[in-house]
């Protein structure tokens, strides 16, 4: 049932992707064209597209611009396409190494090549130079290129050339203004102690929206651009995804913001800034949409997206008004759909009010009235959606995909339901669980149940479709996916209530659903009947509540965990294991041109792991508790992790080994090519499986 449920496609940017391939063990992405017709809607056959990087649409829509890569010939290609026909196609293999997956119409982002010996710097190729860390591992110079050609037929010869830039600063996400040769992109900055802060999954980092001004941009025979670079936004916020619309002849650039340093996401806001003459930093004062410390229940919580927006995310309901954006939005335990006037920062939600539990993800926009989004809930696949805003500001919404599910799989999710419950006295708490349609007739029948906290802290679980949890409760259990105080989407103050407090105020809220899930009638206490299973900080959730709880769960599930806190000699993320436990770690980009040097600033530097500091977070970490530990116990480790080092779950390993009682089953595989999220179509199945059958051992097996 794994399989089946994992070969069903997700899309993504309006088109479908992650749909695994079992027998190569391998992701394939296809591509599916739908031509919508005002009754009708017809599905081209998906077509392999797998060694496309990326590709982006100019604004006429006439052209397209390719970014290949055919990896087993270790080769590189940009192509412009014309409608149907192949423009230009320049191999690009020697000048740059692997792209970077940010589409930018006609600039990309790639690595720059690793540097050689030469006589000024017989050792320049063994610097070391920092990596951008875990998901983005070897990525280290990330270099924009600008593909230039002449438009007449006879005169087509591609030029390559690359923004050289005088900054230690690197730079991606760029876009260009709509008026100027302008450039905008995020830039990346080191630490006063020179690092690169590990990005995916943190949203505070010293990053910031930069103006990129080339001195040409007519195609030569030089291999790069000299640039000027002028920074827009403040040191003390992390900025990305800026994005440009135009309207009643002036421009406006607008970005995500977060605050530097403190929880790795928090409440994103969103800014805006005249770009139509030569912008201004101090402008850059009063956010277009601001944080929400404690929204009143069903109220707007503040702004929680993705890392990015869509390329496009605007939407106009006529020229004559301001545009509007669209992004999902984490929103309790749903990721529902938001409106955000640009004229105001007003936020409208557009979820449909119909009482089911779908989350939902924008995928793309017309730039005009609609927009495509993808929905499912815990036991329903993902389908495709249409929505088209309407002057009224309503939106009329159409189906416009469902996947063709196995009819096995069809009838086990009909078994199924789910719902968001809260627990009493633990505000923002509450967890989505699935369970049998079916009622126990007694309490022998009523299903074991897996508790699973998410990873983070700061994330939330969300009512979206997650096919190894569904494989799960499809084998007779029930699951529990906790929010706990510090998830996102309840807003700031719940996000803030847990920096210095991990280790007790998420514990005791996960034991908490635990135990009124038993109140409730929907598990029951006893051997072989609750279990827990959580990676990274859900997996030091799961070593917390197995230690501090023995007599509560018989066995765990703990995929690449944080066991001992004050170990962090090989993270990517040094500053999460002091701020979460509450130590300060600065964090902060360099000055715009509005900002003046702030006296003492240079004295923030970055901790290190003294022994105090040690002794603190150590009390708050699993290993604390180890010597409790009763239940049985299955690790997953990655070996190539650089968020939380492999050793913290062999010693883990190591340390319930010597202490194990008789009768229960300490185990650890460990996946040699895999990182954090051990994620490969190979261990993810290898995942899968051996949790089900250690589960159902230690369903019959308790000490």
């Amino acid at each position: 049932m794994y399989k089946l449920l994992t070969e069903i496609p997700v899309p993504s940017s309006a088109i479908f992707v992650d749909q695994d391939d079992h027998v190569r063990n391998i992701r394939r992405v296809v591509n599916n064209s739908l031509v919508v017709g005002d009754s009708s809607v017809s599905v081209s056959p998906p077509q392999d597209v797998g060694d496309e990087i990326a590709s982006k649409y100019s604004p006429s829509r006439t052209r397209r611009a390719v970014l290949r890569e055919i990896k087993h010939q270790n080769k590189r290609f940009v192509e412009i396409w014309k409608n149907n026909t192949l423009e230009v196609s320049m191999e690009v293999s020697d000048q740059h190494g692997s792209f970077y997956a940010d589409e930018a119409a006609l600039l990309y982002v790639a690595e720059e090549n690793v540097p050689v010996a030469s006589e000024e710097d017989p050792y320049k190729k063994f610097r070391y130079v920092p990596q951008f860390g875990e998901g983005i591992a070897g990525k280290r110079r990330p270099t924009i290129f600008i593909l230039l050609w002449n438009k007449a037929p006879e005169d087509s010869s591609p030029t390559l050339r690359s923004l050289s830039i005088p900054s230690l600063v690197l730079f991606g996400q760029a876009i260009f203004a709509p008026h100027t040769d302008v450039i905008y992109a995020t830039g990346y900055e080191y630490t006063s102690d020179h690092r690169l802060l590990g990005v995916k999954g943190c949203y505070n980092r010293p990053t910031g929206i930069w103006e990129l001004t080339p001195s040409t941009l007519t195609p030569g025979e030089s291999t790069s651009i000299s640039c000027t670079a002028r920074k827009l936004t403040p040191s003390h916020t992390s900025c990305r995804s800026a994005r440009v619309f135009s309207h009643n002849n002036k421009h406006t650039l607008v970005w995500l913001s977060h605050p530097s340093g403190g929880p790795h996401v928090a409440t994103s806001l969103v800014y805006s800034l005249d770009i139509t003459s030569s912008p201004d930093p101090k402008d850059v004062t009063t956010p277009l949409v601001d944080a929400v410390s404690n929204p009143a229940k069903g109220e707007f919580p503040g702004l929680y997206p993705d890392y990015n927006f869509t390329a496009s995310p605007f939407l106009r309901i006529s020229s004559s008004m301001a545009p509007y954006m669209v992004t999902n939005s984490i929103w309790g335990s749903r990721s529902t759909v938001v409106l955000i006037s640009t004229a105001d920062g007003s936020v409208k939600d557009l979820t449909p009010e119909d009482g089911n539990l779908y989350s939902w993800t924008v995928l793309a926009t017309d730039e005009h009235s609609r927009f495509v989004c993808a929905r499912s809930t815990p036991i329903s696949p993902n389908e495709l959606i249409l929505g088209q805003l309407k002057g009224s500001g309503e939106v009329v919404w159409r189906v416009l995909y469902k996947p063709t599910l196995h009819p096995n799989v069809e009838k086990e999710l009909s078994t199924l339901r789910a719902s968001v419950i809260a627990i009493p006295d633990r505000y923002p708490t509450e967890a989505i669980v699935i369970q049998s349609v079916v009622a126990p007739e007694n309490v022998q029948d009523i299903r074991p149940c897996i508790t699973s906290p998410h990873g983070g802290p700061h994330a939330t679980t969300t009512t979206a479709f997650a096919p190894a949890v569904v494989a799960l409760a499809l084998q007779r259990y029930t699951i529990s996916l906790p929010n706990y105080t510090g998830s996102l989407g309840f807003g700031e103050s719940a996000v803030r209530a847990l920096i210095g407090n991990c280790g007790t105020l998420d514990v005791e809220d996960c034991i908490a659903t635990t135990r009124h899930l038993i109140k409730l009638g929907i598990s029951v206490e006893g051997p072989g009947k609750q279990f827990v299973l959580g990676g990274s900080h859900g997996g030091f959730l799961s070593g917390h509540l197995i230690g501090q709880y023995p007599e509560m769960f018989s066995a765990a599930i703990i995929r690449n965990p944080v066991i001992s806190a004050g170990e962090i000699s090989t993270t990517d993320i040094p500053d999460w294991y002091f701020a979460e436990f509450g130590q300060a770690y600065p964090i902060a980009s360099s000055r715009s041109a509005a900002e003046k040097p702030q006296e003492g600033a240079s004295d923030a530097f970055p901790p290190i792991m003294s022994p105090e500091i040690f002794e603190r977070v150590h009390r708050a970490s699993p290993i604390a508790h180890v010597d409790a530990v009763r239940a049985s116990v299955l690790l997953l480790i990655g070996a190539v992790d650089l968020r939380v080092a492999p050793t913290q779950g062999i010693e883990y390993y190591h340390a319930l080994k010597q202490r194990a009682r008789e009768g229960t089953r300490i185990e650890l595989l460990i996946f040699e090519g895999d990182s954090h999220p051990l994620d490969s179509v190979e261990t993810a199945r290898v995942g899968a499986e051996a949790a089900r059958d250690f589960l159902k051992w230690a369903e019959t097996h308790v000490n």
